[in-house]
């Protein structure tokens, strides 16, 4: 839970350091104070969508919020980091990768969510999206379309677009989230 604290440790620093107010902040996501504080304390991790709006709004990329340590210009994840995902709300676990090089103009994620866990609900922010099956099936929605993504299945799409999960077939699915 280490990840989760710092994740809402650098939320409330980065808007404070910008002397935005709770509100503030809440208006320019399109959610409410009340959230976002619980963002902020850690009583609340929010799917990566949510945490895209406030990076957003905070003028930062994503990897700013969920990073730690120094700045990187080549960063490599071994597989032992594997292991330290970040559960959400919407029932999966994101890992977030390479969050050590913060000038990046996409962001990787490496997502499992498990079939009995799946709580996900339409998504859309700004910015383009790249989901990669790894292991599992599951049905996919962007729009008024639906897909069923299988092992080395792919879709690239405009994320303005309302997106979701609606279905794992399998007790659990692994995908790689790439977006910007």
């Amino acid at each position: 839970m280490v990840q989760k604290k710092m994740i809402a440790s650098n939320i409330r620093n980065l808007r404070r350091l910008q002397h935005l107010t709770l509100q503030n902040v809440a208006d320019k996501c399109g959610f409410t104070r009340s959230l976002l504080s619980k963002i902020e304390t850690g009583a609340v991790i929010p799917p990566v969508s949510t945490l895209a709006k406030i990076a957003n709004a905070l003028n930062i990329n994503l990897a700013a919020l969920m990073s730690e340590g120094d700045h990187a210009d080549c960063v490599f994840i071994p597989s032992g980091q594997l292991e330290k995902t970040v559960p959400t709300v919407s029932g999966y676990a994101v890992l977030p990768l390479a969050v050590q090089y913060k000038q990046k103009k996409m962001q990787p994620f490496l997502c499992t969510i498990r079939a009995e866990d799946l709580n996900d609900k339409p998504n859309s922010h700004h910015g383009e999206e790249f989901v990669f099956v790894l292991e599992g099936s599951m049905e996919f929605h962007v729009g008024d379309k639906t897909y069923i993504m299988n092992p080395n299945d792919g879709m690239f799409f405009n994320s303005i677009i309302e997106h979701y999960i609606s279905t794992v077939f399998t007790d659990h699915v692994v995908y790689l989230n790439i977006f910007n």
